[in-house]
């Protein structure tokens, strides 16, 4: 019975629009009906088919960006427009409910499903291949990544507030990833990453340096990624053999220090100096590894970094301890 229902009620969302209007309430209520139960049906339904038909829905451009605004802040419609657009409106507020509501019971599952499709959007990007626009529904899912980046970035906004940090480790440099490509890099040029994604900067696993546009993630598996905003590049870093619990970056963004409490080990990177790497340093590269703390087997110290000076930070742990490195 619920295999059936499930399938029915994807089936209403997936309908083309030769067999049911885009704004019909009978979609509309499997909207509703899917992101309110999904826990019963996830398993008669494909996640990422879902979540992009949902995306899709929130990209409506008869919807103005200020009204989708709204309806992300306090979930209300304003009472303007005729009745195609309020039904429209309408749609827009079920689907970004219905996201919020899946992404919130399966966190990391989301962030996955979005992950692995950005990632082949980009690779197919990279390769020349055309993001054509579609006036089918539901659309290829290039085409949905395309135009629904905002619906995508509320979506990881809303999973990465609702969910405890620790949960997110796992799937912490997918998050990241998925949101630079959500944020117009112009935006960067008179934004901080504190003030485009503030819940992000408060974890000491993740790092910005505006001087070279770079952020630095650290991971379970004990590699720092860093992605590099100005030309959409991700490098891995082997910093530690163990998962890492702190990164930062020097002020000039020529030094990159990480840390593992499972290690206890500080690694510190560095690039190249010289008049050619003035204004776009050169890659770092493993300066040295120091012994900084015991080997934590089970915990975590909440250790966090801090710049003394340019040349000298400071590793603080939550019982007081303090470990400075020079460079």
């Amino acid at each position: 019975m619920l295999r059936m229902v499930g399938a029915h009620l994807f089936g209403q969302l997936t309908k083309p629009l030769s067999q049911l209007a885009l704004h019909s309430p009978i979609r509309r209520a499997s909207v509703d009906l899917i992101g309110r139960g999904f826990s019963v049906w996830v398993e008669f339904m494909n996640l990422t088919a879902v979540l992009m038909t949902l995306v899709e829905l929130q990209t409506d451009p008869t919807v103005s960006l200020e009204i989708k605004k709204a309806i992300a802040q306090s979930g209300n419609i304003p009472a303007t427009g005729n009745k195609e657009r309020l039904a429209a409106a309408a749609t827009v507020r079920a689907a970004y409910q219905a996201c919020i509501l899946i992404a919130n019971q399966r966190p990391q599952q989301s962030i996955n499903a979005l992950s692995k499709e950005i990632l082949t959007f980009k690779c197919d990007v990279e390769a020349g291949l055309s993001v054509q626009s579609v006036s089918s529904f539901p659309s290829s899912y290039h085409v949905i990544l395309d135009k629904g980046r905002y619906p995508v970035y509320l979506l990881v906004q809303n999973v990465i507030e609702k969910t405890k940090a620790r949960e997110l480790v796992p799937v912490l440099v997918k998050i990241v990833e998925t949101m630079l490509f959500c944020i117009d890099v112009e935006q960067f040029k008179t934004r901080t990453l504190g003030e485009l994604i503030p819940s992000l900067t408060k974890n000491p696993l993740i790092d910005y340096c505006p001087t070279t546009q770079q952020v630095a993630v650290g991971s379970v598996e004990g590699l720092v990624h860093v992605f590099d905003i100005r030309n959409g590049k991700c490098t891995p870093l082997h910093c530690h053999s163990a998962p890492t619990s702190a990164v930062t970056f020097s002020a000039n963004g020529r030094a990159l220090v990480t840390f593992s409490d499972s290690e206890g080990k500080v690694s510190i990177w560095q690039s190249s100096a010289g008049l050619l790497s003035l204004m776009s340093p050169g890659p770092l590269k493993l300066s040295r590894t120091v012994e900084a703390l015991p080997p934590l087997k089970n915990g975590s110290r909440n250790a966090i970094f801090k710049w003394e000076a340019p040349k000298l930070v400071s590793l603080y742990t939550v019982d007081g301890t303090k470990k400075s490195f020079g460079l």
